[in-house]
């Protein structure tokens, strides 16, 4: 038997050398110690380094209590007023970075959830439950932000913040603080952006969030403001922000429709499914009141089809992540002009 500390607990400040476990209400960011009963759809669980660790039955997991609604993965939480937590009640994995709660729907495709069951809260010395506990701000800081959104899960976000971050940094010689806004956690999306010359990186993991969803607004709101403010005291001149998932879900709406947030966003960037998806999240922007300046990304089809059917269709360019005259037409246009007025001395260089 194995034990793995799963990624999403690194939100937690100090996690104890040794945890017990108690009997329990468990509560959305409270970890709990699970044991592997059956392996299901998650075959391996994220460690806090990152690295994917196979599991097996009878293998403990060390979690964090929370909800998932993934439109393309398992769909699952918690019970209003949370979750007795004695030992042997059943569980399920919900996420590779170590979301625990109880599976509601999953695709055929990907199978059932991993079965747990819990051996219980995990609790230090002194026998208080270890949890997350959010960092929120009131205000945030005016970096420049560029959101990078999708219709989806899977669709490329990562791979177009990640082409984008090293393009300002190699390019122009930027600053770039990197960061995950909303979602699920895992540690390897991070880890990847930072990877393409970020100057600093966090995500709502490490403002005590392991999910995104299930929180009231203003957590997740007050959790971006944060995680925006902590890049600018590392030194970050523009900030690259990933929004998990799609448009709609895990308190997105709520952070694109941010006064203070839309103040300091400089684009949106849109990574589609398909070119119909581009037209419809050009369409859930306008009726959803989120004015930030959209750019719409190539999704992962023919480029030059998805040119032509978006050009015509909508009567704008697409930016392929992977074609730097793109990526420098869009620095140019869209995110230079723009940066000029904060007064940080940010442009080309």
């Amino acid at each position: 038997m194995s034990t793995v500390i799963a990624s999403c607990t690194r939100g937690a400040q100090a996690l104890p050398a040794h945890l017990t476990a108690a009997e329990g209400i468990g509560r959305p960011g409270d970890l709990v110690i699970a044991r592997v009963v059956k392996v299901g759809a998650y075959r391996q669980v994220e460690n806090t380094h990152g690295r994917d660790v196979r599991i097996r039955a009878g293998d403990e997991i060390v979690g964090v209590l929370g909800d998932r609604h993934s439109t393309t993965s398992i769909y699952g939480g918690l019970p209003e007023g949370g979750l007795a937590v004695t030992a042997g009640t059943p569980a399920d994995l919900l996420a590779v970075g170590g979301v625990i709660g109880i599976a509601a729907s999953s695709p055929a495709s990907l199978g059932t959830a991993t079965a747990l069951e819990l051996v219980g809260l995990a609790t230090d010395a002194e026998g208080r439950v270890v949890r997350l506990e959010p960092q929120t701000a009131p205000s945030v800081a005016g970096t420049p932000i560029v959101f990078i959104g999708g219709t989806a899960a899977e669709v490329g976000k990562t791979t177009f913040a990640s082409a984008l971050v090293n393009h300002l940094a190699t390019r122009h010689g930027l600053r770039v603080g990197v960061t995950k806004l909303a979602g699920t956690g895992r540690l390897r999306d991070l880890l990847t952006l930072a990877d393409a010359g970020a100057h600093c990186a966090a995500d709502f993991v490490d403002a005590g969030l392991a999910t995104t969803y299930g929180h009231a607004a203003d957590t997740v709101v007050g959790s971006a403001r944060h995680l925006v403010g902590r890049l600018t005291e590392q030194g970050a001149e523009i900030i690259v922000a990933e929004l998990g998932g799609d448009l709609w879900g895990a308190g997105i709406p709520d952070v694109l429709r941010d006064a203070d947030l839309v103040a300091a966003a400089r684009a949106l960037v849109l990574v589609p499914s398909d070119t119909m998806a581009s037209l419809g999240a050009d369409t859930w922007l306008s009726l959803n009141g989120i004015t930030i300046p959209a750019v719409h990304g190539v999704p992962h089809r023919n480029v030059m089809a998805a040119r032509e059917r978006v050009g015509r269709g909508m009567g704008v360019q697409l930016v392929d992540p992977h074609d730097e005259q793109d990526m420098e037409r869009m620095v140019r246009e869209v995110l230079l002009p723009a940066l000029a007025p904060v007064g940080s001395g940010v442009g080309a260089r």
